[in-house]
């Protein structure tokens, strides 16, 4: 007996939702946090930023992990948020991270685990969605199969970043806009598709402040799609209860510091530019070529169906690609009936906002440092949406073209595949520059001295100074305390180890017995596993 649909939808659903759980969670664990990972560790578990305690760490005086640990206050922890990296803009992420971290422990896969339940619920989400959308069971299971073995969702899913988080919250606010917009029948909106829409939203914001583009494209596509005083009075009315909350953020709060932190960062990379020359794929010059080129990768990792050609053809043929996709797009929505194509406009909105803002951003500056698809990734989940869209355009055509496409998807779904099987050993991948790591040496560290330790001992820290890229909101000087606060992180406050830093050093941790022995506990080796 062959199965139903249902049976067949359920099955393919459970067996995709394990497959990527499994992707996302294979060696999640096995390399240390990179320098990004570590900030966001050291504000939402820490209650510092790394460099934050550097009157308490100065050298010359010892401290305990007791001191590293004891009570700050919220004032404290807004004020680490602010001169961090992330300058107040992920409390949503930094919050689950402590939460884990106070549950199950601050191991490098637990803390990652946060990005993999928040990418999983993007693509239940987008699984939900896409049975509106699609009205056979096929395309339904196709997107989920996509945005299973999606590049971007597996690697940021194995980083203790908020863009797995942010993603999330700002799909389940476009998806809560379209219902409040396009509500079922004659029902009218919802109460809990309002509210959801609200609170989403406001998680969205509280979790990077570029997902603001995506209430704005929401705003530019209800101009043109407003269908009763009902849908305008209730998005007016939560539009206000969201920008409450999120605009004292930005005046009262840690917000307040975005705009004087990305202005200082935006001339520390011109000044490095103009004075070093290029770092390539990272600091460069913002010139019409070097933007066409980011705009080609971004935009073509946004589809399935254009997905990382150019890095294997090179970016003229990934161009032509880009084009070529462009104009088929053009042909099935304009076959299309209105009230189909419209979720479709949506998303194309939603996609290239974010990406003309980018662009906006890196010629102001000067450099395209700002200018990564991580930061124009929440029109992602819709880039999947349009991708089996198309799809299903494409196999209604003749059994040649439907052959044709077929073997194309299967080959590009192969080499997605193994664009993103490098993680799991570490090696050059998409996305990062993470590369070659151990295990968090930190951890490694902090056991070490727990097991070695004794009363009368004293640890002695490197102080690693680097001044590439060091905030103005952040505490500068002649000495570095990041290695002392990381290796504290890890330790409890009922470890009594009397610690200082010995500004001599660059590279070592000693341990110096009472006798004046001293041994040697880890050696970052110039800082070749500071990562």
């Amino acid at each position: 007996m062959f199965m139903g649909n249902k049976t067949i939808l359920v099955s393919a659903f459970f067996g995709l939702m394990i497959l990527g759980f499994v992707l996302r969670l294979y060696h999640i664990g096995s390399f240390s946090l990179f320098g990004d990972e570590k900030q966001s560790m050291m504000i939402a578990v820490g209650n510092t930023n790394i460099g934050g305690m550097y009157d308490m760490m100065q050298p010359g005086k010892t401290f305990t992990p007791a001191d590293f640990w004891a009570p700050r206050g919220i004032e404290s922890w807004l004020d680490a948020d602010a001169r961090g990296d992330v300058s107040g803009n992920s409390l949503v992420h930094d919050m689950l991270l402590k939460l884990f971290a106070f549950i199950f422990g601050k191991g490098d896969g637990i803390v990652r685990s946060v990005s993999v339940v928040f990418n999983m619920l993007t693509v239940w989400l987008m699984f939900y969605w896409s049975r509106k959308i699609y009205p056979k069971i096929t395309w339904q299971i196709a997107l989920l199969a996509f945005a299973v073995i999606e590049p971007f969702f597996v690697v940021y899913s194995q980083q203790a970043r908020n863009y797995a988080t942010s993603m999330f919250f700002a799909t389940a606010s476009n998806f809560f806009y379209w219902k409040i917009l396009f509500p079922k029948g004659d029902q009218g909106v919802k109460s809990k598709d309002w509210f959801g829409w609200i609170l989403t939203s406001i998680f969205a914001l509280f979790s990077t402040y570029l997902t603001a583009l995506v209430l704005i494209g929401q705003g530019i596509y209800l101009l043109f799609n407003a269908r009763s005083k009902e849908i305008w009075t209730k998005l007016i009315l939560g539009a206000v209860i969201i920008l409450i909350p999120f605009l004292s953020w930005m005046t009262l709060g840690p917000g307040r510091y975005f705009l004087a932190y990305q202005a200082d960062a935006g001339a520390q990379y011109l000044a490095y530019l103009n004075a070093n020359g290029p770092i390539p794929g990272w600091i460069e010059a913002a010139t019409f070529g070097n933007l066409l080129k980011r705009t080609v990768m971004i935009l073509s990792d946004l589809f399935f169906w254009t997905n990382d050609l150019y890095a294997k053809q090179g970016y003229r043929f990934g161009g032509v690609a880009l084009v070529c996709f462009g104009y088929g797009l053009y042909s099935w929505l304009k076959s299309m009936p209105s009230d189909k194509r419209r979720v479709y406009i949506f998303g194309l909105i939603q996609i290239l906002l974010p990406i003309c803002v980018l662009i906006g951003t890196a010629i102001n500056a000067g450099t395209t440092t700002g200018y990564f698809i991580r930061y124009a990734s929440f029109g992602l989940p819709f880039g999947i949406f349009i991708s089996v869209g198309f799809m299903e355009y494409v196999f209604q055509k003749p059994i040649w073209i439907r052959f044709v496409a077929g073997l194309f998807v299967f080959i590009q779904a192969y080499f997605l595949v193994f664009a993103f099987l490098p993680v799991y050993q570490d090696k050059p991948q998409k996305y990062t520059a993470s590369v070659n790591r151990i295990p968090n040496p930190y951890i490694l560290i902090a056991e070490k001295l727990q097991a070695q330790y004794a009363v009368g001992d004293t640890v002695l820290y490197p102080s690693h100074v680097t001044n590439f890229l060091n905030s103005k909101h952040l505490a500068g000087g002649t000495y570095s305390v990041a290695d002392a606060q990381l290796v504290n992180l890890y330790l409890s406050p009922a470890d009594k180890f009397v610690q200082r830093i010995d500004t001599l050093r660059k590279d070592s941790v000693i341990l110096k017995r009472k006798n004046g022995e001293q041994i040697l506990i880890f050696d970052f080796n110039q800082g070749k596993y500071r990562y």
